[in-house]
């Protein structure tokens, strides 16, 4: 008489969460809903287990992408109190029940405290594995406003999920663009995720409904922050603020208003004033984006040097700079073959100019 085989336990599968599931989900998620409210602390001490839970959401499959048992094949499942009871085959897998199911799980995970680390990954692909999953998606939008709000990489990240809510999904959130315009600072264009923000921001500074001060507001604080930002970031920082003139003609106005006199000191531009509406940018103009017309940089002034003639038609296609690096840029610049002339100065041109000054040529000679 061979040993009975001990029963699964509701603890022992919810601690392991094998990932890929291949059991049938739907008790598993009643389950593990039950398990993070009974074990709410361990698991908030725990971040290799935050991790499994979030795994685990990723790979429950809905829709499309869901594969399917035969119906009518018997096999054992666990229950919500963790009996062995039979299963009768996939037809109990609907996905309405599975996206109700997992909505519960989602709910539940995301009232934990996580860790950054935690945080981070949950936010990086809410928009694609959790998002499109649940049955209500605008049940995130508490997560996503409030992490919006905090500001940094949490605020950059939490972008994609808020985007997708709001257009797809009708979400209302009024404060979006005066949150996002304070996220436009230079620690955003050292941001390892400074690809996925302008990508972003491109998409949803289109819309043709945007108030003419709030476009001037962004297009005003890039063109500042150009002054500031790493070289490798000018080429998309110019293409981007140009596209926001291309898409809104009103904007023309702050760049006719351009002289070559203007500076910080004379611009009305109240860089520290958060209310859009406020920071005077319609009085200003964008004199920062032809400053770079001098630049070391030939791709840059070759850009900015647009600006004092007649600008394009067509927008510009900024996915070419959104992941330029510093290597890659002086890579391109070694790449250019340089004038002869400007190789090296002619000797007669080198010793009347050392001629004239003394000190230089006699270390020149020394």
């Amino acid at each position: 008489m061979g040993d009975k085989k001990e029963p699964v336990t509701e603890e022992s599968v919810l601690l392991e969460l094998p990932v890929p599931y291949d059991g049938p989900v739907i008790p598993l998620l009643r389950a593990l809903r039950s398990f993070i409210q009974k074990r709410e602390t361990f698991i908030e001490q725990d971040e290799d287990y935050q991790m499994r839970i979030l795994a685990f959401i990723h790979s429950v499959q809905v829709g499309a992408g869901k594969k399917s048992r035969s119906k009518g094949k018997k096999r054992s499942r666990l229950d919500t109190d963790g009996e062995d009871i039979e299963d009768e085959g996939a037809e109990g897998n609907t996905d309405g029940e599975i996206r109700t199911n997992l909505s519960h799980v989602v709910a539940e995970f995301l009232r934990l405290k996580f860790t950054r680390r935690v945080y981070v990954k949950t936010l990086l692909h809410l928009h694609d594995r959790i998002l499109p999953k649940v049955n209500k998606p605008l049940m995130l939008a508490d997560f996503l406003v409030s992490s919006f709000r905090m500001g940094g990489l949490i605020s950059l990240l939490s972008l994609n999920g808020l985007f997708v809510l709001m257009q797809k999904h009708h979400l209302d959130f009024p404060q979006f663009y005066e949150h996002f315009y304070s996220l436009l600072t230079v620690n955003v264009l050292h941001a390892k995720y400074r690809a996925r923000f302008f990508h972003l921001a491109d998409t949803f500074m289109g819309s043709s409904h945007i108030p003419l001060y709030t476009v001037a507001a962004v297009a005003k604080r890039l063109s500042r922050l150009s002054l500031y930002a790493p070289a490798e970031s000018l080429p998309l920082l110019l293409t981007f603020t140009m596209n926001l003139v291309l898409r809104h003609p009103g904007l023309l106005a702050l760049l006719n208003r351009t002289t070559e006199d203007e500076d910080i000191a004379h611009d009305p531009y109240l860089i520290e004033e958060s209310d859009m509406q406020k920071c005077r940018a319609l009085d200003s103009s964008l004199w920062e984006l032809k400053s770079h017309q001098s630049h070391h940089n030939p791709e840059v002034v070759k850009i900015a040097m647009m600006l004092s003639s007649e600008l394009p038609t067509i927008e510009f296609d900024i996915t070419e700079y959104l992941e330029t690096s510093t290597e890659e840029m002086i890579e391109q610049c070694l790449a250019k073959p340089f004038p002869e002339a400007e190789k090296r100065l002619k000797r007669s041109d080198m010793a009347s100019f050392l001629s004239r000054t003394p000190v230089l040529n006699e270390l020149w000679t020394a």
